[in-house]
């Protein structure tokens, strides 16, 4: 790439330490010219040759001043699809990903269970039935961690199929039952006994829509006995649609529940490193959201991302059925990059920590680009300012794009 050397400068010129570095230099040429003067022999000449030489190779931006430097350091690596590197910086020094971990967990999770699977919420009752009305027990079974007031909706929605407009019962759930993202069992049925206590007008919002009258007389956690019929159940969203929202928003809590699912975080870590063929020293996670303290390089963040894409190949999708359009999709990267020649045409992962490691802000995934399709990308970065940090990859990828002859094929079209 012809201007790969000025297109690196623009994340480069941004370190912190960037001052420090210059007035060091000043000293150094002020000391080697002194020296000069006063002794004037080849060996000083050919040192201040060699420092001028390194200063003529730096790049300073006009409005350093204005800029305030904020990154301490950066590693950075860009691909094409079969691995030939377009540009790179520090590719194998581990860095913190932050929430750029989420791909890993969501690669682990896809490959597990597929992107059909749904989780089900099963409707028990067990009681009676006379005219319009229901009396007895109603129980919730299932994990699914999505059950919300939509959900619900949906479960008395089926009693007003079946001609009940009347409930009064008592409510159970299983352990694993999870209200709303309140934590599952008791907490969660006291949850949904709160809905309908004492004729509140948050429970006539609730079920207005499916115009049936709830008395729920108590909640307890307890399983449902063999008598039990089967009312309905209720299905999540497909898993592929949860992990983009997952992705999109940058949810860790949902993260946390996905990388529980596939095992946890060390069988997270341990999946990614022997299918991308990379070493501990390479990939070591803490926690599957991306909190904390993680430790990944640029080229293992590649492979990754190259092999999150190969994984969803095989469902005949790809990485924008699963990670955020920019511009398009809500979430992290919707108004970043809004006015942006990259919009519509980037998809990919941000991620931020404020404190840990002295702040972090990454940005990973692939650019649509005329010359070269599809280009595969990872910054991380580290310093407080993180704000300043992702303008910096604003600019690099724009001219990135730039170099590779603009936009090219747009996702999701």
């Amino acid at each position: 790439m012809q201007n790969s050397k000025r297109i690196s400068q623009h994340l480069l010129m941004r370190v912190p330490g960037w001052r420090r570095f210059f007035l060091r230099n000043c000293c150094r040429y002020v000391a080697v010219f002194v020296a000069l003067t006063f002794t004037w022999t080849a060996g000083v000449a050919d040192t201040f040759a060699t420092e001028s030489n390194n200063m003529a190779n730096l790049t300073v931006s006009a409005n350093a001043d204005k800029e305030r430097p904020v990154r301490e350091s950066q590693g950075y690596l860009v691909e094409e699809l079969d691995g030939r590197i377009i540009d790179e910086q520090n590719p194998d020094i581990a860095f913190n990903p932050a929430s750029a971990v989420k791909i890993l967990t969501a690669y682990a999770t896809l490959k597990q269970f597929g992107p059909d699977f749904k989780f089900e919420t099963r409707v028990l009752l067990d009681g009676a039935t006379e005219g319009s009305s229901f009396r007895g027990d109603i129980f919730f079974e299932g994990c699914d961690p999505f059950f919300n007031l939509a959900s619900l909706r949906m479960v008395f929605a089926e009693f007003r199929k079946h001609g009940i407009t009347t409930v009064d019962a008592s409510l159970f759930v299983s352990p694993d039952f999870k209200f709303a993202g309140i934590a599952p069992g008791q907490k969660s049925a006291n949850a949904l006994k709160g809905l309908f206590g004492g004729g509140k007008k948050r429970r006539v919002r609730t079920l207005r829509t499916e115009r049936v009258a709830v008395k729920l007389k108590s909640a307890q956690v307890k399983a449902a006995p063999l008598q039990a019929v089967r009312l309905t159940e209720i299905q999540s969203e497909t898993i592929l649609a949860l992990l983009k929202d997952m992705l999109s928003r940058s949810d860790n809590d949902m993260a946390a529940f996905f990388g529980n699912l596939a095992g946890g975080t060390q069988a997270v870590a341990k999946t990614c490193r022997a299918d991308f063929a990379i070493s501990s020293d390479e990939l070591t996670i803490a926690t599957s959201s991306g909190l904390q303290v993680n430790r990944v390089t640029p080229r293992a963040m590649i492979a990754a991302l190259r092999g999150f894409k190969q994984l969803l190949s095989k469902f005949k999708l790809d990485l924008d059925d699963a990670l955020p359009i920019a511009g398009t999709d809500h979430g992290t990267i919707y108004k970043r990059f809004a006015d942006s020649r990259l919009k519509g045409v980037l998809v990919g992962k941000t991620g931020t920590l404020k404190q840990t490691d002295n702040g972090a802000s990454v940005l990973v995934g692939e650019v649509s680009t005329l010359l070269r399709g599809p280009v595969l990308f990872v910054i991380f970065q580290r310093g407080r300012n993180t704000n300043e940090l992702r303008l910096s990859q604003n600019t690099f990828l724009e001219e990135l794009l730039a170099e590779l002859g603009g936009p090219g094929v747009k996702y999701g079209v």
